[in-house]
């Protein structure tokens, strides 16, 4: 008979499972801790929270959050994770009245301070988000996930050299991130460097893509004849009919 996992070896497992995007098996490692009387119970209940919300169900995370908060007002990971399900609500005034509770318990959570980030761009005040996502950086949150936000934060706020060479050393360290390379492309497409924005495309979509996305930077940036010629490149380069190359050359009158 197979003895019975150890909470630590359940937790490591859902963990493990969670990193890897495998929410079914994390959430079945997590579960069973829940009905443990001890420690284990709230970390698996925190687990499933993040687990919840980290799945994109902001609603259902939420209210796992508000529980745990009826139990324990100080658990300062459900304090984050109920400022980060409001904001993935859309809900931005009671996220960062949540999540400047938070950091006024504890200043340095990358997770909340990159959460205000967030709520600073959707509030359009690029400066601010600037300021919140440099903290984020500098507490931990060194990772492509604060560094595109900061990255795509700085390209909203039409600084796109500074949001160019942000994205550029962060590619050095995390070469696998499309989403690094793609806002790196809008980067430098953005300031008329549409081959080189090309050339960063392709490195993770088909030529005729990367063409065409280059022509609707052009477009969004009134270089009209360029974002024509472009629209018309990737039409000839590509294999088959292709409905958005076909949608951008009617914005552009052809």
């Amino acid at each position: 008979m197979l003895e019975p996992q150890s909470p630590e070896a359940q937790y490591a497992e859902g963990e493990a499972a969670r990193s890897r995007g495998d929410y079914g098996a994390a959430m079945a490692s997590f579960t069973p801790l829940i009905e443990r009387e001890d420690e284990w119970a709230l970390r698996g209940k925190l687990a499933i929270a993040k687990l919840t919300l980290d799945s994109g169900q902001n609603r259902e995370a939420l209210k796992a959050y508000s529980i745990l908060l009826e139990e324990d007002p100080a658990l300062i990971e459900a304090q984050e994770g109920k400022g980060l399900a409001l904001l993935g609500l859309g809900d931005v005034e009671a996220a960062r009245e949540q999540l400047l509770a938070t950091n006024s318990n504890e200043p340095s959570r990358w997770r909340t301070l990159n959460g205000l980030g967030v709520a600073a761009d959707m509030d359009t005040d690029y400066e601010a988000a600037a300021r919140w996502y440099g903290m984020a950086l500098e507490s931990g949150g060194d990772n492509p996930l604060v560094i595109n936000n900061a990255a795509y934060s700085r390209i909203m706020a039409g600084d796109y050299a500074a949001a160019e060479k942000l994205l550029q050393r962060a590619l050095v360290r995390y070469p696998k991130e499309d989403r690094l390379r793609n806002n790196l492309a809008i980067a430098q497409a953005r300031q008329g460097n549409y081959q080189l924005a090309i050339s960063t495309w392709k490195q993770s979509v088909e030529p005729a893509e990367a063409v065409n996305n280059a022509g609707y930077i052009a477009y969004l940036n009134g270089d009209l004849e360029q974002a024509k010629k472009l629209f018309r490149q990737a039409s000839d380069m590509s294999p088959r009919y292709n409905p958005g190359i076909a949608r951008n050359l009617e914005l552009v009158g052809e």
